[in-house]
């Protein structure tokens, strides 16, 4: 089989099911992560479709998502067909997730090699990530092996998961997914050389990815199998849904599987997980402080202000981060961004959905 083959047997399933909450107040029930333009002038879900562009036909691209995002991820996305929109009646985590997208998808596309890919991280580099994607493709198809993505690790990273490799070249053999580690240990692992972060980015046939969950996780597969033999009536599926186990598919299936391989990365790449890590892709000023809207800043140095309609004026403050939004704003230290997540978790607890 040639490469074009396999490139035209290409599925790419997109994960858009997510909140982001630690981009509060800028995130909201109703406008998560992905439909924010973090990182440029586009949308992160924007991004990530148009990244395909020319590479995977738009009726070979499928957003999974929840039912309140449904409408309003498939006004941003004309270009897919309506019913590419894949409809979860809830989030139960991705193994469910990917589960549904596989069920549905294999009527249309039974020879078909999946991609599947977050719909609110940054990629650079678009060329090398298309080239790495087709390795993966080629790799899965020929091997009959699960592919996973594995990012150089930068620095000692405590928030993400590993995957530990051996051999050399563009695949290689994953031995074991290591839970997120305490500093130590990840600083032994930026030193390792065979250490990826885990990025939840996946390659497969749909018949391997069958196979794997029939075998390692047939909880997840069987009550949808039975929800499409019976008609794949869309009323029906939330009574299936409800049976599934919120599990990831790293721990449903990927940590179980024998036979898995890893494309170690050459784009830039990063899950834009909070408010520091959306100001790295910003510029700043002589004084390292990030603007966005009307700013005036008197003895402010490494802070972060992400304005609105009003003008953000700082006078002899360091290492803040402040976002305004018509209804809320918040001031945290950089420090504490991750703490944003425990702000919306308050709110909630107290009933402002107002606010949320």
């Amino acid at each position: 089989m040639s490469g074009t083959t396999h490139t035209q047997s290409l599925v790419a399933v997109v994960m858009a099911g997510g909140r982001g909450t630690r981009f509060w107040p800028r995130s909201r029930n109703a406008r998560p992560k992905q439909f924010l333009a973090i990182v440029g002038t586009e949308t992160l879900l924007h991004q990530t479709v148009r990244r395909l562009d020319g590479h995977v036909a738009p009726e070979r691209i499928f957003v999974v998502t929840t039912e309140d995002l449904a409408a309003e991820t498939r006004r941003m996305l004309p270009e897919l067909p309506p019913e590419n929109v894949i409809v979860e009646p809830e989030g139960r985590n991705t193994a469910p997730c990917l589960a549904l997208a596989l069920v549905q998808i294999e009527r249309k596309f039974p020879q078909g090699v999946m991609a599947v890919l977050s719909a609110d991280h940054w990629i650079g580099d678009r060329e090398l990530f298309l080239e790495d994607l087709d390795t993966a493709v080629k790799h899965a198809a020929w091997e009959r092996e699960l592919v996973t993505f594995g990012i150089k690790p930068t620095y000692p990273e405590t928030g993400y998961g590993y995957i530990e490799s051996e051999g050399h070249g563009p695949v290689q053999k994953v031995v074991a997914f290591r839970e997120k580690p305490p500093v130590e240990v990840a600083v032994q692992y930026l030193e390792s050389g065979r250490h990826y972060w885990n990025a939840g980015m996946f390659v497969w046939t749909l018949a391997d990815f069958r196979e794997g969950l029939l075998k390692h996780a047939p909880e997840v597969l069987a009550p949808l199998d039975a929800w499409v033999k019976a008609g794949a009536d869309p009323v029906a599926l939330a009574a299936a849904y409800r049976h599934l186990p919120k599990v990831a598919i790293d721990v449903a299936l990927m940590e179980k599987a024998e036979t898995v391989a890893v494309v170690p990365t050459r784009f830039r790449w990063s899950d834009v997980g909070s408010w520091p890590a959306a100001i790295e892709f910003q510029e700043t000023d002589a004084e390292g402080n990030v603007s966005q809207g009307e700013t005036l800043l008197l003895d402010t140095r490494n802070s972060a202000f992400f304005g609105g309609r009003r003008l953000i004026a700082a006078s002899g403050v360091d290492d803040l981060i402040v976002v305004d939004d018509d209804d809320a704003l918040l001031i945290c230290h950089r420090d504490r961004a991750q703490t944003v997540k425990q702000i919306v978790e308050r709110l909630k607890a107290e009933g402002r959905e107002d606010l949320l």
